[in-house]
């Protein structure tokens, strides 16, 4: 944790099987995931961490390591004449801190966001609120960019036998395979972005690496799941990132003309859980 400033204010929550290290300040990222061997899951800065990101901000010219919450989109998007920021609005919030609860308020968009972790079993917990005073379709997804040294791998539910491909304008769908699956596949500079057939919902994933493996299981409210693999476009060292959320595609307008996302509404907030543990 020496390159994130001093001046960063860091939450330990954990202790057990797993710690993660929590920053309100910058969208409530989870700066540092370890297990209790000390294996680090998360990537982490590369360079000297500035001030955090304001509203608005290019994600890829920040500290592209840890784990942030994208909603109410990720790419760029205009909805209803609102212009919706890269990545969404929280990975650019100052959230306000209630012992291991953050929360934050978009009144650009209209929601209150709110997630709290907690030590549940043999892992960590994250459950997560959203409320508003109207109806919203809203996007959520985890964006945890997770250590993937050579032989890093993705492991999928065996029902997952497509992916869809949203890097090619074509949205080709493919086979669900071990190459795409695995961070060795790709060539040095490349990057792959994927999302699991939207027809089959997928409620847990596991990152494999050579050295333990670590899996992610999610409550039926996040239907859909993206993979994002980079290998030295925007970071030296590689990455995966394993998405849960709860629209089809990265952009809310999008994912709204497919009719896959969720919707948020005064008399029925939203409400999902993630766990996390370590397998090997």
């Amino acid at each position: 944790m020496s390159t994130w400033p001093e001046s960063d204010s860091i939450q330990v929550i954990g202790g057990g099987e797993l710690t993660a290290q929590v920053i309100p300040q910058r969208g409530g990222k989870v700066a540092s995931l370890r297990d209790r061997t000390g294996r680090e899951w998360l990537a982490q800065p590369e360079q000297p961490v500035g001030s955090p990101a304001r509203v608005g901000a290019n994600f890829l010219r920040a500290e592209m390591a840890g784990w942030d919450e994208c909603a109410p989109t990720i790419v760029a998007c205009t909805l209803d004449g609102r212009a919706l920021a890269d990545h969404g609005s929280l990975w650019t919030a100052a959230f306000v801190a209630d012992g291991s609860t953050l929360t934050t308020s978009d009144e650009h968009y209209g929601f209150d966001f709110s997630r709290t972790i907690v030590v549940d079993g043999d892992g960590l917990r994250f459950d997560y609120w959203v409320r508003s005073e109207r109806t919203l379709p809203f996007l959520w997804a985890a964006h945890p960019q997770f250590q993937a040294p050579p032989g890093t791998y993705v492991e999928l539910p065996s029902r997952v036998d497509r992916v869809v491909d949203v890097l090619d304008p074509t949205l080709r769908s493919f086979a669900w395979s071990p190459a795409a699956a695995a961070i060795d596949d790709l060539e040095p500079g490349g990057c792959r972005k994927l999302y699991a057939d939207p027809e089959r919902s997928v409620q847990h994933a596991t990152l494999v690496r050579p050295d333990g493996a670590l899996q992610l299981t999610w409550s039926g409210e996040c239907p859909y799941i993206g993979l994002w693999l980079e290998k030295g476009m925007f970071r030296r060292e590689p990455v995966i990132a394993i998405e849960p959320t709860t629209g089809f595609f990265d952009s809310l307008a999008t994912a709204v003309a497919l009719d896959r996302c969720a919707q948020v509404s005064p008399d029925a907030p939203l409400r999902w859980s993630l766990h996390l543990r370590v397998l090997s």
